[in-house]
């Protein structure tokens, strides 16, 4: 519409629309996303990086178990199975807690409209928090695919003990 304002008014006005008089404030949100990005990515990271430590702690723990289990003919992709299963485990209850969490904590925020704004400087009388489904359900298959990859480095070590190795100095 603007460019045909422009057209019929000739070379003498100047129309511009609400994108173009925004700009610098869609570029501030652009920003603010992509930080947040790197910053929720960076925390999901961090998780990842717990369940593997775990998961680590607990094959040096458990490695007498594992030598014992491999030995009564136990293969190494049952123990492999066995490690895998326990970190998906760890990963959906820690995404289930999150994300109810979450679920909660954003639909109490908007219910409660806790975050107010002036509404001289902005048009909201608060900040809105709204739930996409798609975004919400990316979000947690996002972090099970994580905990599945993040479990199978351990797995894999569990799986290629030493029987003999493991019961030296036990």
């Amino acid at each position: 519409v603007a460019s045909e304002v422009s057209d019929a008014l000739g070379a003498g006005y100047l129309t511009e629309d609400w994108s173009q008089l925004n700009q610098s404030l869609f570029s501030a949100l652009w920003l603010e996303k992509m930080a947040m990005f790197v910053a929720i990515g960076l925390i999901v990271m961090v998780a990842a990086l717990n369940i593997v430590a775990s998961l680590i702690l607990l094959v040096m723990e458990k490695s007498r178990d594992i030598a014992i289990l491999k030995t009564m003919g136990a293969g190494s992709r049952s123990i492999m199975k066995i490690f895998m299963l326990q970190g998906v485990i760890i990963g959906t209850i820690g995404t289930a807690v999150g994300a109810t969490g979450g679920y909660v904590v954003a639909t109490l925020l908007d219910r409660y409209q806790v975050i107010r704004l002036d509404m001289e400087v902005y048009d909201l009388a608060y900040v809105p928090f709204a739930i996409e489904t798609f975004d919400f359900g990316l979000v947690i298959v996002s972090a099970l695919a994580i905990c599945f990859f993040a479990t199978i480095h351990p797995a894999r070590q569990a799986s290629r003990l030493d029987p003999a190795e493991a019961l030296r100095y036990q």
